[in-house]
């Protein structure tokens, strides 16, 4: 493919900037062969799920029964959205994982609750969509939360409900939370249909680790039984100056993701969706010979 047939193809979000960054060999299969992942993890649905109940908490829903929430959005990303066709893999009995979902749900949003910070807080944008040009290319996305907070402060937070802790060392160079802040900048938002300019500049920015309000469940060198794992901000800044410089980082890896070239697989491979189509690939021979190669060895039923 061109470069302009790759441009055609991909559309410019931040989750294909993630993906990238992650494995270029996992970019190209979703981005540009389209090809859909042959399963899901309990986990990803787990933390889909619960980015919709806090986008509920603060839309009105602040009081409400937080397990019958978070059953009504589980179900949705399993029988309802857009990816319901796409096996989960469940690692045993379903039932009873998807219990441990929800106890594990209630916990982590009880202690979200909680907390004052969290309280009163003014959150001015949740799971908002935006759209900004950067070097006349549109990225598009969807940004957690921006917040007002009670010293005035307007921070803008991306949830994370991995069960690993992001490095912190790497918050001030993740160039997706440099993205939501470009946005909010020099783009537009989508709010209550309408698209709008915030120009807004971020006190802070970062990320929210929501299994910090997990409980130790006993005793450990970190804490108490019951005593929750952490702060869940890792917060970094971004200046106008970081901004007007990350056009050229983007300029970057806009180059890379767009040349018809050999894309590395730098992934978890034992832990990827896209396993299969990864180790079956051979880049060393033509399409046209490898189908009929997979055409004998079939014929010998060896394939």
């Amino acid at each position: 493919m061109t470069k302009q047939e790759i441009l055609d193809t991909i559309e410019l979000r931040q989750s294909t900037l993630k993906t990238w960054l992650g494995c270029p060999l996992m970019y190209k299969f979703r981005h540009i062969d389209k090809m859909e992942p042959a399963f899901r993890y309990p986990g990803t649905v787990h933390g889909s799920a619960l980015h919709l109940v806090l986008s509920w908490l603060h839309a009105g829903e602040w009081k409400g029964d937080l397990r019958a929430l978070y059953t009504k959005a589980l179900n949705y990303y399993l029988y309802a959205s857009d990816e319901e066709h796409i096996p989960v893999r469940w690692g045993g009995d379903m039932e009873k994982e998807i219990e441990a979902l929800k106890v594990n749900a209630v916990e982590i949003l009880e202690n979200y609750r909680s907390k004052a910070y969290n309280q009163d807080a003014l959150v001015l944008f949740s799971e908002v969509q935006f759209r900004v040009k950067i070097l006349g290319y549109l990225f598009t996305g969807t940004i957690d939360q921006v917040r007002k907070n009670p010293d005035g402060s307007i921070e803008l937070v991306d949830f994370k409900s991995s069960k690993m802790r992001p490095n912190h060392y790497a918050i001030p160079n993740d160039l997706q939370l440099t993205l939501y802040s470009y946005a909010c900048k020099f783009g537009e938002l989508l709010v209550d249909g309408i698209w709008v300019k915030p120009n807004m500049l971020l006190d802070s920015v970062g990320i929210y680790f929501l299994r910090a309000h997990e409980v130790y469940k006993r005793k450990t060198v970190n804490g108490d039984v019951g005593e929750e794992k952490g702060d869940p901000f890792m917060r970094t800044t971004k200046s106008i100056q970081e901004l007007r410089a990350f056009r050229s980082e983007i300029r970057a890896q806009l180059s890379a993701m767009v040349k018809p070239w050999y894309y590395p697989n730098t992934a978890s491979c034992a832990f990827c969706a896209y396993t299969a189509q990864c180790v079956g690939r051979n880049d060393h021979v033509p399409e046209k010979q490898a189908s009929q190669a997979m055409e004998l060895l079939a014929e010998l039923n060896m394939a």
